[in-house]
This record gives C-alpha cells, sequence and structure tokens, in this order.
C-alpha cells in the first residue's frame, strides 16, 4: 500500500512500513529516499492513460495508476448486464456533503455531477457512471456522513426502457 501526498510517502508491503521522500532531481530523474536509508532514483514515463514507466538501473517497470471516476467508467459493465437496474451510490468514507447537485426525478447522463463530499480535506465529486433517473436522494449539502452510508440512487435508463 502507498500513502502520502506533496513528496511524503508511506510504503506499506508484507508486514513492514516504510517512509519514503521524493524529490524531483534537476536532470529529470526522481529521487526516493527511504526510512531504512536506501535511496532510489529514476525517471518517470506516460506510456498511456492510466500508466506509468519508472526507469531505473535494473530496467522499466510499469504501473498501472487509474483515478477512481476513470477507472470505474473505463470497467462498466456492458448495456444489458445485471447492474442496468438500479444503483446506490454510498459513501467510501466519512465525510461532510458539500452540495448535491440533483434532485429525484432529474434525469442524469453518464459524467454528471451528482455530489461533491469533502473527506480528508480534499473535495470528491461523484458523478453518474451511466444515463438514468434519480431516484432517492438520502442526503443534504452541510450533511455529515458515514462511509457506506447510501448517498442517492440512480435508475438506469435501460431498466426504465430507454435504451
Amino acid at each position: 500500500m502507498l500513502d502520502g501526498r506533496a513528496g511524503e510517502w508511506t510504503v506499506s508491503c508484507a508486514g513492514s512500513t516504510l517512509h519514503a521522500e521524493m524529490v524531483a532531481l534537476a536532470d529529470g530523474r526522481l529521487s526516493v529516499l527511504l526510512s531504512d536509508g536506501r535511496q532510489l532514483t529514476g525517471r518517470v514515463t506516460r506510456p498511456g492513460r492510466g500508466e506509468v514507466g519508472v526507469s531505473t538501473s535494473r530496467g522499466i517497470v510499469r504501473l498501472s495508476l487509474a483515478d477512481p471516476l476513470h477507472d470505474r467508467l473505463d470497467h462498466l459493465p456492458a448495456a444489458g448486464g445485471p447492474s442496468d437496474s438500479d444503483e446506490e451510490i454510498c459513501a467510501l468514507m466519512p465525510g461532510r456533503v458539500v452540495e448535491v447537485a440533483v434532485a429525484p426525478g432529474q434525469r442524469v447522463e453518464m459524467g454528471t455531477l451528482l455530489l461533491v463530499i469533502e473527506a480528508m480535506k480534499m473535495q470528491n465529486e461523484i458523478r453518474a457512471e451511466r444515463a438514468g433517473v434519480v431516484k432517492r436522494v438520502e442526503v443534504r449539502a452541510g450533511e455529515v456522513v458515514e462511509g457506506g452510508v447510501t448517498l442517492l440512487s440512480v435508475q438506469s435508463v435501460t431498466a426504465l426502457g430507454g435504451g
């Protein structure tokens, strides 16, 4: 697991945890200083969307990265699949609802902003994964929610018989 930001990271693997400080060098390489004293350097390239290549003295390692919205959109089931009925959107972690951008009965397209939640000092936009109609809105702006709580539900266009 990798956690952190702004050049300071915590790396957890196989029961051990290391702290890492990452610095961009003038020649374009990245330097990573680990808390156990090891230092790693390499270059980062972008071979394609959602993919990063790290070049080191031992060769190139390709890592798959994706922001949550694009990862969900890239892995949606095909139309007519089992998840073409109601979709319940739940909070992934505790947070505060900043904005509710939709109302029950409102038709939405894939990518439409549904709501904004602030969690861990970051505002996260929750967008529709497919076209549909908002069935229920369970929260309002300013409300604090726990992780796993249902925020709203959307019935897909296919389930409504709209194609």
